[in-house]
């Protein structure tokens, strides 16, 4: 039992906690564009994994406290359950029991699908011919430089897939459904501040990232797993910062600025 369970007040309370929900994600979008700004023109290594440490500490505070906080403060709690079941809700009775990228035949397609298309990225690099697939966004200088800037990066990109899933794809809209009573519209404010929050990219970035949110809320919807959607945001991240870039020879020495060694005295 909890502040919003049981209460002639828990109507109020969660409306009051969603709304500071609500203008903590403005805030976090609009600081997170502002501190992007002066990101991609800082060169020192030690500034940028400030930045890098700074926006993790952000998110887990908003995205992962902030989702497990709305879980335990809803009006009517989900009970206990693992993650690997925790999910938006549970597929109809006519449709199968188990989620389609749960099946085998999904894992080798997706697969088959990483190995083609990296085979296609170094034979156009070894014919020195334009890369295809050019980022839908303006998040190049988040490309790491350096192994402990790679090590806060790899550290974003994971903690965007389990804070930003949690948040956005479970929490927020069963929090939104409860209030207003229809889950559709908690899924629709949820997707769209999804999209929003990352006006740092440009408008291309958000509205790709909106498709994309609309593409996994869908998912959600139809009772895939939030481990699953965790799995597939983490990995895309990662292929953007880490997997394009190595492909490309972003990473080769001479392209990856190195942190200046101070002569010995």
């Amino acid at each position: 039992m909890t502040i919003l369970h049981g209460t002639p007040r828990s109507g109020i309370l969660a409306i009051l906690w969603l709304t500071a929900l609500l203008g903590a994600c403005i805030h976090h979008s609009y600081a997170g564009t502002r501190d992007w700004q002066h990101f991609r023109t800082v060169t020192r290594t030690g500034e940028r994994r400030r930045l890098y440490l700074k926006w993790l500490i952000q998110s887990i505070l908003l995205f992962d406290l902030g989702g497990v906080m709305t879980l335990w403060l809803l009006p009517r709690p989900l009970g206990w359950t693992s993650l690997t079941q925790l999910r938006l809700s549970h597929p109809t009775p006519t449709a199968s029991t188990a989620p389609p990228e749960t099946s085998p035949a999904f894992f080798i397609g997706f697969g088959c699908g990483i190995l083609i298309l990296a085979g296609v990225f170094l034979l156009l690099r070894k014919l020195k011919r334009p890369l295809p697939l050019k980022p839908l966004g303006d998040f190049a200088a988040m490309i790491p430089r350096t192994w402990a800037e790679a090590g806060l990066a790899f550290l974003l990109c994971l903690n965007a897939g389990l804070g930003e899933e949690l948040f956005f794809r479970l929490a927020l809209p069963l929090l939104t459904g409860q209030l207003t009573g229809s889950l559709i519209a908690g899924a629709a404010l949820s997707t769209l501040l999804f999209g929003g929050m990352h006006w740092y990219q440009g408008l291309k970035g958000v509205l790709a990232t909106t498709a994309l949110g609309l593409i996994f809320m869908i998912r959600a919807l139809n009772g895939t797993p939030l481990i699953w959607l965790m799995g597939f945001h983490t990995l895309m991240d990662v292929v953007a910062l880490f997997i394009r870039p190595a492909l490309s020879g972003h990473f080769s020495r001479s392209t990856v600025r190195q942190p200046a060694v101070r002569p010995s005295s």
